[in-house]
């Protein structure tokens, strides 16, 4: 059987697919940032923050956590149940809006609000759904998890913690929540694991639907 954090780190970096040791980066991209051909030209600025709010790393500490103590209630949740948890709990930490901007690129830029609106919600639902399914088999042992201090990015405003998840059998994972400063308080709007970037991941796959469906196919 799967090991249960084995599977949540699988189905965090992924979103749509089942775990891979294949990495999904943009043609072109930089292994182990995420980055990738225009991505800056795309992607949001970082805004200010106005009210105090967690630290980052306490925020990951805080996700695992309650992700932890969902899972080892009594009984076996089902999909529909992780995902109503995920959405509810897990969602705050998050960004899809923001990350959708990063993934979207050049057909981000030609959706108008309502496209981009449906586009958030799909790419939202997919990375949950995902997420959901892997979690429904899973064991109650519980990895040793390390959460480093905030790492800043240069002068972009944007921050990484790093985290290193060794399960009690198997390979270690090398989790990288990357943050930005909103006016909500820091929030997720990228994960690497072992170099692989989801939101590198979702581009290519939005990319190749635009190309076979035009912007629509992005946005149902």
């Amino acid at each position: 059987m799967r090991r249960f954090w084995t599977v949540t780190v699988a189905a965090l970096m992924l979103g749509a697919t089942a775990a891979s040791a294949a990495p999904y980066y943009y043609p072109g991209a930089n292994p182990g940032t995420g980055q990738y051909p225009g991505a800056r030209a795309y992607g949001p600025q970082p805004r200010a923050a106005r009210t105090t709010a967690p630290a980052p790393d306490a925020i990951v500490r805080q996700g695992i956590d309650r992700l932890k103590g969902f899972m080892a209630r009594g009984g076996a949740a089902q999909p529909p149940e992780i995902k109503a948890f995920l959405n509810r709990e897990i969602s705050p930490y998050f960004d899809f809006n923001y990350m959708a901007k990063w993934a979207g690129g050049a057909t981000y830029q030609r959706m108008n609000e309502e496209q981009r609106r449906m586009f958030s919600l799909k790419l939202k639902s997919m990375f949950f759904s995902a997420l959901a399914r892997n979690l429904g088999t899973y064991s109650n042992t519980s990895p040793r998890i390390d959460v480093s201090r905030p790492r800043a990015r240069g002068s972009s405003g944007e921050v990484d913690v790093m985290t290193r998840v060794q399960p009690d059998r198997g390979y270690p994972v090398k989790l990288t929540f990357r943050f930005y400063r909103s006016k909500d308080g820091w929030k997720v709007f990228d994960v690497t694991a072992n170099g692989t970037s989801a939101v590198a991941y979702y581009r290519k796959y939005f990319n190749q639907a635009a190309r076979e469906g035009a912007i629509e196919a992005c946005c149902r």
